[in-house]
């Protein structure tokens, strides 16, 4: 259970807090939040299994306080105000530093830090406030990092302002794409105009892939399981080769490259871009790290697919600016492949996920995911499932690869607005 404690000051943000509350509860986005209010507690505290924070909104230090809160939110903005580069420094300098609407452009831009950088979103209208300030504690007292909760506070601000009036009675979450706010990246149209500092270079749109092609999506560790897959009739497929120095690195990169021409398949190179590039391979898959530091220019004018992995709505807003072959979202369910920050995300965020993106760009869904959960995991509407060790640790991969293909088998009806969970099927 998760506790969200409130100082005496912003019991009014509760009439916002608690219907958001009963969606997540049933859609099952998290633990069960128990909000309490402390008179005499000055900030805002947050405990979950994972967190344990304070926030405060336009914090001003006093000799009282025994510590500044993890989070300074600052929300409230009155003219002359600064250049977005300035405080875009400001945020990398401060980790805790957390602003809110700040008026840039014809919109608001919403700034935090990440590792060493500052990550930004923008809107062209701000919502209101006090559902966004709900929006922001509730999704991080359900375990939502900083970013994703940012994004879902924004989101919710807008969509409470457009339809409030008509709501009543209704479950509130936001669902609809055109609510949600924009990732600011070197390709955002006003990113120039807004003064947002970026070394990245301008990258056009990444070569389609043969979405129909997709369902069944095994990732591998090596050239030999590659070509095994694609003798079983698997059509997309990657190499994951986790040691880059790996002695046979290279010529496992050809080899799997290779098998996938003469098979007509799509084979992905992970992370070894350079690689990939150099003997031509059909596309390079490519985590958040990565989009850092590899060329993308380089990858978009070889003329190979880019598939991005994604952990959360911040990193989808992000992959989709660079409008990329395929989007990966997971992990869905604790695996052991794979040593990963983030939480898994389960079947009800995937959902929300897929409305989220729609038809915008294919989608693949990866992390723990079994053959006795992939039929769950394929109603939630998402083009692709890919699966690890549910083949290369099965007793027989043939029959896996088979039983998993019928399982993927293509959609007579796509399902994209709705949460699953083992037994249920929600509708948003």
């Amino acid at each position: 259970m998760s506790t969200l404690s409130l100082p005496n000051h912003l019991m009014p943000l509760l009439m916002h807090i608690e219907p958001l509350l009963i969606p997540a509860e049933l859609y099952q986005l998290g633990e069960i939040v128990t909000v309490t209010v402390n008179a005499s507690e000055p900030l805002i505290h947050i405990k979950t299994t994972n967190c344990d924070c304070s926030l405060a909104f336009n914090f001003v230090a006093t000799e009282e306080d025994c510590a500044p809160p993890t989070y300074q939110v600052r929300d409230q903005w009155l003219a002359p105000v600064a250049e977005l580069a300035e405080l875009q420094q400001k945020v990398v300098a401060d980790p805790s530093l957390v602003l809110c609407g700040f008026p840039a452009g014809d919109g608001c831009v919403d700034i935090w830090h990440h590792q060493g950088q500052a990550r930004a979103i923008y809107c062209q209208h701000s919502g209101a406030s006090e559902a966004q300030r709900a929006m922001l504690l509730v999704a991080l007292a359900l375990d939502y990092p900083l970013g994703d909760a940012l994004v879902l506070a924004r989101a919710h601000a807008r969509s409470y302002q457009d339809h409030n009036h008509r709501a009543q009675g209704e479950l509130i979450w936001p669902t609809d794409a055109k609510v949600f706010p924009r990732a600011l990246t070197v390709n955002h149209p006003q990113i120039k105009q807004l003064g947002w500092l970026t070394d990245s270079q301008l990258v056009s749109p990444f070569a389609a892939v043969e979405s129909n092609d997709f369902g069944l999506y095994p990732v591998l560790e090596s050239a030999d399981w590659v070509e095994r897959v694609l003798s079983l009739g698997v059509k997309t497929t990657q190499l994951r080769i986790k040691n880059p120095q790996a002695s046979d690195l290279e010529h496992q990169i050809q080899q799997a490259i290779v098998a996938g021409e003469l098979a007509q398949a799509q084979v992905f190179i992970n992370d070894y871009w350079l690689l990939a590039i150099k003997h031509h391979a059909y596309g390079v898959h490519l985590g958040q790290e990565d989009l850092d530091s590899a060329n993308l220019v380089a990858i978009q004018q070889a003329g190979l697919r880019l598939g991005i992995s994604t952990h959360g709505y911040y990193e989808i807003l992000r992959a989709l600016e660079y409008q990329p072959s395929y989007i990966a979202l997971g992990h869905i369910f604790a695996t052991l492949t794979k040593e990963m920050p983030s939480l898994p995300q389960g079947v009800s965020r995937l959902a929300l996920y897929q409305k989220l993106i729609g038809k915008r760009v294919p989608t693949v869904a990866i992390g723990g995911i079994t053959i006795e959960r992939a039929a769950k995991v394929w109603r939630t509407g998402v083009t692709g499932v890919a699966v690890v060790s549910a083949i290369t640790q099965a007793d027989d991969p043939a029959i896996a690869v088979t039983t998993l293909s019928s399982i993927l088998a293509p959609k007579v009806e796509i399902m994209t607005a709705g949460v699953c969970d083992d037994d249920k099927h929600y509708a948003l």
